[in-house]
């Protein structure tokens, strides 16, 4: 998974230099998060930090950066770049960097007529851990350039759909929102956003492994991540699902009203 800096700057190990300073070789093995800012703001930013830690601790590496120092790196790049909206990734293996990298967001069209999405037989090493894993990105951006998926899922050698390959997904079924339990899965932070949202909102959340053959059984789908949100899934395969559910409606709906009450707080 090749990633690189854009605009001026970046932060390494809490010093602003040139983004043509980031070695590409750092991603080898590192952990790292996607967050995305919204008018200045880093959303969900303690979220995004404590994944990090997490991360760090089990791939048995150690940093000694607070949240704040983080936060304060954070808002140095928004500074020094003058760029208010964006993805920033920050990653770490022996230094700590912090960078925009380039984002595309959904546009209204496909919250309105959905996604495509593919099946792609391959799974994480650490699921809980958020580590570049070259080998699985890269056959998950293979098989959307070549079939024009917006996403792939994962599907192990359970045969069960774990998560999107950059994404978490979610079924619904009997008013009932079903993905993947925590242990099986990178947990999400727009995922633990929407099932708090969904419990909120009196919907059922069913934490529990799904298997490939239960597809047709689900009556609609959606993805959760940083970029698409809460993204309606329209076709997987030849199986098809409803584009108007109204918990999902609901849901996307509340959720981009959490987003503008954290940022409108800051």
């Amino acid at each position: 998974m090749a990633v690189f800096p854009i605009h001026n700057y970046l932060i390494i190990n809490g010093e602003l230099k040139q983004v043509n300073d980031y070695k590409q070789e750092e991603n080898n093995g590192s952990v790292y998060e996607v967050l995305r800012i919204v008018r200045g703001v880093p959303l969900f930013l303690s979220d995004h930090i404590k994944r990090l830690s997490h991360s760090v601790e089990l791939a048995g590496l150690r940093h000694s950066y607070s949240e704040n120092e983080i936060e304060e790196f954070l808002i140095q790049l928004v500074v020094e770049n003058q760029v208010t909206e964006g993805n920033i990734l920050i990653s770490f293996k022996e230094n700590l960097n912090a960078f925009f990298i380039p984002h595309k967001y959904p546009g209204k069209a496909l919250y309105e007529n959905g996604i495509t999405l593919g099946i792609l037989h391959a799974e994480r090493q650490n699921p809980n851990a958020k580590l570049f894993q070259t080998s699985v990105r890269q056959q998950a951006d293979e098989m959307k350039l070549a079939n024009d998926f917006y996403e792939v899922l994962l599907v192990d050698h359970q045969n069960r759909i774990t998560e999107g390959s950059s994404s978490n997904i979610f079924f619904i079924s009997d008013h009932t929102f079903v993905t993947a339990p925590e242990g099986e899965v990178l947990p999400g932070i727009t995922r633990e956003k929407a099932i708090l949202l969904a419990r909120e909102l009196n919907i059922g959340v069913d934490e529990r492994s799904i298997y490939l053959n239960e597809l047709a059984s689900f009556n609609a789908a959606f993805i959760t991540g940083t970029s698409p949100k809460i993204l309606p899934v329209n076709q997987i395969g030849d199986i098809k699902f409803d584009l108007q559910n109204p918990e999902t409606r609901v849901l996307i709906k509340a959720y981009d009203n959490l987003m503008e009450a954290y940022v409108s707080a800051r």
